[in-house]
């Protein structure tokens, strides 16, 4: 451990590449924890408060282990702000620092690489292929960027493709050729996966991690196995893996792929470039079977469930609903096989598998979901609300993603590093998160920050507060709070919330004063994505901005910019959410209390993601504002409050 002493000594080289380099004695603890981990292929929990530098103290000894015995690292990050962080900022300066090449390497799924052949095919079919003069446009787009793109990748392009007319010419497994393919030796993703063989660290996404894990071909895995695991951001990992062990339909997919078989009002689709009738008129069977197969669906659950934006209702029996589907669905992949016997050549004939492929696995998802037929699964409806047209999905998901990962990923011997800012909860440590990710064995180790909150942070909770579920009064009392804090700050602030409901009725409130006082107000689903709404707010100067979900965690905006973070209410899921629902109900059945063991300790995880977004670095300075009295008045309250630093705290 002398290498990892030498690094961050206050005269090495991290010292000599940084001007303002101070040695915290956090983070030279926790490289060395991670080093020692990796030496006796241990799995290490750690949480590292805001502003230890966890990056730096995973990368140095995890570089030195891959360089030393040619072994491969992969490291997953839940953002892609840290991702690009660590693949552009922190190993580049690390790479110069220590004069090592760390033969690393940021990683994308298949999806994200141009196939020069489909393009080029699309671009002899595209009068058939695309179904209007946008689509046309924004393949001519694609064209063009083709003759100058560096990778191929979509991170090397100018804004987002159309999605219909990139699914046309970008990488698909089931079509490729492979070394048989014309076009072997310019390929985009074969040039990135000859790079992958040859890099010694991995940079990916939880969603790449998961989603490689749960394909059952290992030919068509993206990621090689591994000999060291870093999960950063790792309280987002149970979430994520369980959306993608998963599965879902919806009526908007299933509209989507038949759109890109064959549209028949405009003449469109992969279909006639072969030029056979009968699988077109399965196109369109199937097209009328969704509409009234989601109708009667909706039917369903309006019978059931009535209100919220973005709602759910679990489906507890099985066959709810008939399968007016598998019949038309079955006849199009039947027609499509015999149109495959005649291809007129290989490409046609992986074109058709690739289609085959999909409206199989679409058949089997249909079968899981309304014959519920994995056990220990959660099944459930969900209709969005909030977009004008509304979407309907059928959905399932493990209940209980533990005993999965346990056996897939933290029962090989080989070192496991899981590490965030927010992973313990009060006094309990880690025994929350390793129930939860099937973690029998690790050692921990729990780190503050180096940040003097007591100084930089002043934390307000209003102590008279309507209970959240008198909403009307609840509301207006929130928004009277919140234009006293906000004009406490001069804006600068996140105001923080659990829905949509609560933020569209406080935003309405303050509407008239907001404008009237002047302020660069953003509210989350207004039209903006997260990072023009996060740029904005960094450039406008007493900017707000109305956030829920995503602004909670993975957000950085240090200085003056933000000073306030106000949260509107305690971060509680939803308890009728079916998954929430469902891990409830399975606690409760072995004895447990689902509110102690699941409800709070996941809503304190939440709490201390959100409070982190204040402080970002050591001359940082701000407000916290709670506007939610159960955090004083209720027994659970200091479960929150001892969670997070030590600050000055004034109850009014």
């Amino acid at each position: 451990m002398d290498y990892i002493d030498s690094v961050f000594d206050k005269d090495g080289p991290v010292a000599r590449a940084m001007p303002d380099y101070e040695t915290r004695d956090e983070q030279v603890s926790m490289a060395m924890a991670v080093g020692k981990a990796i030496l006796n292929s241990d799995t290490l929990i750690v949480e590292a408060g805001t502003g230890v530098g966890k990056s730096f103290s995973y990368l140095v000894p995890v570089a030195r282990f891959a360089l030393e015995t040619e072994g491969v690292a992969i490291i997953s990050t839940n953002t892609i702000n840290l991702q690009e962080q660590i693949v552009h900022k922190d190993i580049p300066f690390l790479e110069k620092a220590l004069d090592i090449d760390f033969k690393a390497l940021l990683v994308k799924g298949r999806h994200n690489y141009l196939c020069l052949r489909r393009l080029n095919r699309s671009n002899l079919k595209q009068k058939d292929l695309f179904a209007d003069e946008y689509e046309m446009r924004q393949f001519a787009m694609i064209m063009t960027w083709s003759y100058n793109t560096i990778d191929g990748s979509l991170y090397d392009m100018e804004g987002e493709p159309d999605s219909k007319v990139w699914d046309m010419v970008s990488v698909d497994s089931e079509s490729c050729l492979g070394k048989k393919c014309p076009y072997y030796k310019q390929c985009f993703f074969q040039k990135a996966r000859e790079k992958i063989r040859e890099a010694r660290i991995l940079v990916v996404n939880h969603h790449l991690f998961f989603s490689n894990l749960a394909m059952q071909e290992e030919q068509k895995k993206l990621l090689p196995e591994c000999d060291v695991l870093v999960f950063d951001e790792a309280h987002s990992i149970e979430n994520v893996a369980t959306e993608h062990m998963g599965t879902s339909v919806t009526n908007s997919g299933i509209k989507y792929l038949m759109d890109l078989l064959f549209n028949l009002k405009k003449q469109k689709g992969f279909l006639l470039t072969l030029g056979d009738q009968e699988p077109m008129e399965w196109v369109e069977v199937i097209r009328k079977r969704s509409d009234s197969f989601f109708k009667e669906i909706k039917e369903y659950f309006e019978g059931r469930k009535l209100g919220g934006e973005v709602d759910s209702l679990r489906i507890r029996k099985a066959g709810f609903v008939d399968n007016s589907l598998e019949a038309p669905l079955s006849k199009l992949v039947e027609s499509l096989l015999n149109a495959k016997k005649i291809a007129r050549n290989k490409e046609e004939e992986l074109e058709i598998s690739s289609f085959i492929r999909k409206l199989n696995a679409l058949k089997d998802s249909l079968e899981i979901i309304l014959e519920q037929t994995i056990e220990d699964c959660v099944y459930w409806i969900e209709c969005s609300r909030r977009l004008r047209n509304s979407n309907i999905s059928i959905n399932a998901a493990p209940i209980n993603i533990g005993n999965l990962l346990k056996e897939r990923v933290f029962s090989t011997r080989r070192p496991v590093i899981l590490t965030s800012a927010t992973l313990s909860v009060g006094n309990d440590s880690f025994q929350y998160l390793r129930k939860r990710l099937g973690i029998d064995e690790a050692k921990e180790l729990k780190l503050g920050s180096p940040f003097d909150y007591k100084n930089q942070v002043r934390m307000y909770i209003a102590k008279d507060m309507p209970l959240p579920s008198q909403l009307t009064e609840y509301a207006a009392a929130v928004a009277e709070k919140t234009k006293k804090y906000i004009e406490l700050t001069n804006g600068r602030a996140f105001v923080l919330f659990t829905s949509y409901a609560l933020m569209n009725i406080v935003y309405e409130e303050l509407e008239s004063f907001l404008s009237d006082k002047g302020f660069n107000v953003l509210k989350q689903g207004s039209g903006l994505g997260r990072s023009k709404m996060l740029s904005s707010f960094k450039k406008e100067k007493g900017s707000i901005l109305f956030g829920v979900d995503s602004f909670w965690q993975g957000i950085d905006v240090q200085g003056e910019a933000l000073s306030n973070v106000i949260i509107t209410k305690l971060p509680f899921a939803v308890p009728d959410h079916p998954v929430i629902e469902a891990r409830a109900e399975e606690i409760q059945k072995k004895g447990g209390d689902a509110f102690l063991e699941y409800n709070l300790p996941e809503a304190v995880l939440r709490f201390k993601q959100g409070v982190g977004r204040l402080v970002r670095s050591k001359s940082d300075t701000g407000i916290i504002a709670i506007l939610d009295s159960r955090i004083i008045n209720k027994f659970y309250g200091k479960a929150f409050l001892s969670s997070i630093p030590e600050c000055d705290i004034i109850i009014e």
